[in-house]
């Protein structure tokens, strides 16, 4: 080290590089390293046993994971599907606003300050069977006598996470559907109109293909942090019932911290994090594709 001179800006980010290095690099290799050992809190000597891919071949023969599995990619198909039409369809009617815009654009934005847990907390007291903003208003209303076990039975609790994650997200695909319309230039459309095409025509033909790659954008960032839900679950229903509402996170943290299977549980969180990246990688073609289309057609 005695000749090594390191230029300026290596000698700038050197305080970044060594942090990043201590709380992200270091943990990920840890944890990577810890997923081939049967890892337990309890027993901290079992870190320094290596027991190759035994803990993944667990996992393929674990049905609570592939139960789990399945929920998550039913969540994200759902929970993607109704924000990007209830986004796209705020969008369209926001910027149809004559005025107040920049009003309705900043309570667009009101359900994204609310952190995770905050929102669990919400919808689990409105979907509380007994006290519950939900049952007291469809009893008010006449809609039913009985009140309706929101998070007791697995079908309704499933609606219910549903639920509160298109509330707390619809925005993110609202603003960037908002961005892209009003980015698009006017003449295309002026040009449908005056060739007779109907509304429907023009947002088929003209509109959406525009806005296209704004909504992939948001179906990549929600894809990832759907994938990984993990605080809405943990609040509302912990998984149950009966782990009927399991997803791979909350079975990743149940086995990790409540079974005390740190290896295995890495080992499920390296398997799960494969499903991000193959949901990254389609958005990310379809925003590629998209975007190839709008420089072909416009």
């Amino acid at each position: 080290m005695k000749g090594f001179k390191p230029s300026a800006p290596i000698l700038l980010l050197l305080p970044a590089l060594v942090v990043l290095a201590a709380v992200v690099l270091v943990p990920l290799l840890l944890s990577l390293y810890s997923s081939f050992t049967p890892f337990r809190l309890t027993r901290p000597e079992t870190f320094f046993v290596l027991i190759g891919f035994r803990n993944y071949m667990s996992i393929l023969s674990n049905p609570d994971f592939w139960w789990a599995f399945g929920r998550t990619v039913l969540l994200l198909t759902v929970a993607l599907n109704l924000e990007m039409l209830l986004g796209l369809g705020l969008a369209m009617l926001v910027e149809k606003a004559t005025s107040g815009q920049r009003i309705l654009r900043t309570l667009m934005m009101f359900p994204m300050m609310f952190s995770p847990i905050l929102v669990g907390f919400q919808f689990k007291f409105m979907f509380n069977d007994n006290i519950g903003l939900v049952n007291n208003a469809l009893q008010s209303l006449g809609v039913t006598q009985d009140a309706i076990p929101w998070l007791i039975e697995s079908h309704l609790a499933f609606t219910a996470i549903t639920i509160a994650e298109v509330w707390s997200s619809t925005s993110i695909f609202a603003i960037l559907i908002l961005a892209g319309l009003l980015a698009m230039p006017k003449e295309p459309i002026e040009a449908a109109r005056v060739d007779g095409c109907t509304p429907w025509q023009t947002f088929r033909y003209v509109t959406w293909p525009f806005v296209m790659p704004f909504a992939y954008i948001a179906m990549t960032i929600r894809s990832l942090d759907v994938a990984r839900a993990y605080d809405i679950v943990k609040i509302m229903t912990d998984g149950g019932p009966a782990g009927r509402t399991e997803l791979l996170w909350t079975l990743v943290g149940r086995t990790a911290y409540s079974d005390a299977r740190m290896g295995l549980a890495n080992a499920m969180a390296y398997f799960s994090i494969l499903l991000s990246i193959a949901f990254t990688v389609y958005f990310y073609n379809k925003l590629a594709a998209a975007r190839a289309q709008i420089g072909a057609e416009w």
